[in-house]
């Protein structure tokens, strides 16, 4: 279920944690340490949808992984 706020679209932590076969706890870990961008909305956390495209793109390289894609993707230029 993708969620639009102010022009950007947004995913539910959970339904990312699906996504990435991981917990929602990371999910909120890999916010907290900006490795992907979202925002907190009436007590649910959302995640941008780019920043996971970006993060997703780099799963595989560790390398590309620290270039934190929660403001955008400087590692996918």
């Amino acid at each position: 279920m993708t969620v639009v706020i102010d022009g950007t679209e947004y995913l539910p932590a959970s339904e990312v944690a699906l996504q990435l076969g991981t917990t929602e706890t990371k999910i909120l870990m890999l916010l907290k340490q900006k490795a992907l961008g979202g925002e907190l909305v009436e007590g649910s956390w959302f995640v941008t949808a780019a920043s996971l495209a970006c993060y997703d793109a780099h799963a595989q390289d560790p390398e590309k992984k620290k270039a934190h894609c929660g403001s955008g993707c400087s590692g996918c230029h």
